[in-house]
This record gives structure tokens, sequence and C-alpha cells, in this order.
């Protein structure tokens, strides 16, 4: 999948031309300006990528492309689009005006307070909606829609959700249906592509079995992301995954043989702060 955006494509945020990041959960592409207010959010609100300058896996490029080309900001500006919206004098955010206050105020408003979502029916028990979608979800991940998944997470479907009846949660479905862009967008909402079923089986070896190698090999990927940054910062390598490797402890006891990378790993650790904030 390219990197390269077609003209047509422009700022979700603003309307401005030639966006150059993505945002990762939203689904949408953004300009600059529009970024630099998104990252003041936090990664929990908005997960930011250079569309050119960063390393992007090619099936997660393809999700957010899939969900900005079919309309995904719909999702975030749901009731901008109703007439009653521009009577009542509500607008988004235009490439001419400034960022603080303006494009700040209604990127705060569309991502970190949803007052643009479209909200169900109020219910008295909050608990049971959140069930009710996380189990529309479950059902939905089979299939390539992607719109639909993202605006049930939007609602409140859990990624993680644990079907009661069905003994699975949404990723081992999607594993098992080879829908490797759900996959993506359910890991990019928290989905753990450890966790066992009522089987005792992860969506990995579901991918694995249903012949799906590129979505067993992303899973892998994305359990092991973080250990692989560490290991790839304090040894310059990464394990290998495909024989089984998933770890690479390194060596830190003094030695006169320690190796050069070694060594500068141990270096790396001791300059490393003791207490982590």
């Amino acid at each position: 999948m390219s990197k390269r955006l077609r003209s047509s494509e422009v700022c979700a945020d603003c309307s401005g031309p030639d966006p150059s990041w993505a945002s990762v959960n939203r689904g949408t592409f953004i300009c600059d300006e529009c970024c630099s207010v998104h990252r003041s959010l936090g990664r929990h609100i908005s997960q930011v990528r250079h569309l050119k300058h960063t390393p992007w896996p090619p099936t997660l490029l393809q999700m957010v492309e899939t969900l900005y080309n079919n309309g995904a900001n719909s999702i975030w500006e749901h009731s901008l689009l109703d007439p009653a919206s521009i009577m009542s004098g509500r607008r988004k955010a235009n490439p001419q005006d400034k960022v603080h206050p303006n494009k700040a105020e209604f990127i705060r408003a569309k991502y970190q307070m949803l007052a643009f979502v479209h909200r169900l029916p109020c219910r008295d028990d909050d608990s049971v909606t959140a069930k009710d979608l996380s189990k529309q979800l479950h059902s939905s991940v089979r299939t390539g829609n992607l719109e639909t998944c993202l605006r049930l997470l939007s609602l409140g479907a859990q990624a993680n959700f644990f079907h009661p009846e069905k003994g699975n949660t949404p990723l081992h479905v999607a594993s098992k249906a080879g829908q490797i862009l759900q996959a993506e967008l359910l890991a990019v909402y928290g989905a753990d592509p450890g966790t066992q079923d009522s089987s005792g089986k992860t969506p990995v070896d579901y991918a694995r079995q249903g012949g799906h190698h590129e979505l067993a090999e992303r899973l892998v990927e994305i359990q092991y992301e973080l250990t692989d940054r560490l290991a790839f910062y304090l040894c310059g390598r990464k394990p290998d995954h495909k024989n089984g490797q998933h770890f690479i402890i390194p060596q830190m006891a003094d030695s006169l043989d320690l190796s050069e990378l070694a060594k500068a790993a141990k270096k790396k650790l001791q300059s490393v702060s003791i207490s982590v904030s």
C-alpha cells in the first residue's frame, strides 16, 4: 500500500489540503496544525503517525486508508452533518482558523468530548449497553466492514470482550475469518493477541490453523511489539519470532569478554532512571 496521498485527500478536522499525518485509532488523515493539537490530547485519545516519515506495517496503513476512504470521519462528526447544526451555529474548523483557540477547541470537542458522535438512547444500566455493543462487535468482525466496527468501538464496545456463550473474543473471530484489517483495528483498541479462548487457543493459533500466515505473523509482531522495541534498543536486534525466539535477554554480568554491543546495552540500562513516572 502506497504512502503517497491522492490530491483529493484533505484534513479530517479543518479540510486543509495535503494532510501528512494519520490518527490511527480514529481512521482519519490530519494536517500539521491539527496534529499538534492531537498530540496534546495524549495517545489514549489520538494515536498519530506521520504518513511518509514513519515506518508503517503495510496492513496497519491499509486499515487507516480504508477507514478514511469509507468516510470514518462521519462517525466523529455525525451531528455536524445535520442541517440543524448549521442553524445552531455549530461548525467544524476550517484551514483559515487559528490553531488556538478555534482548531484546538473543535478537535477537543470532537475526539475528547465526543460531542458530535451519534448517541444511543439513554439506559439505566450502562454496563448492559456496553455488553450489547461488544456482542455486536463480536459478530461484525467476521466481515470486512471496518466502519461498522469502528462505530461500535466509538460507542463503547470493548475490543477484549470475552463472549460468555461463544467462549472467545472478537480477535479470535477475526483471526478465524482471516480478517487482517479487522485484527489491526481491534489491536489498536487494545485487543490482546495472546488471550486464550475457552479451548486454550489464541488468535495466533486460529490464524495459523486457517492458513492465514500473514495475519499470524502480524499478530505475533503486535503481541511482542513492546519487548521487541526494548530488545532492539538494548541489543541492536530483534528476536527471531519465526523460529520461536520471542525474547532477547542481554548478558549484563561484568566480564572481560563482553562484546561491544553488550557493553553498550549495559551502559544504556545504567542510564535509565530508576523512578518511572
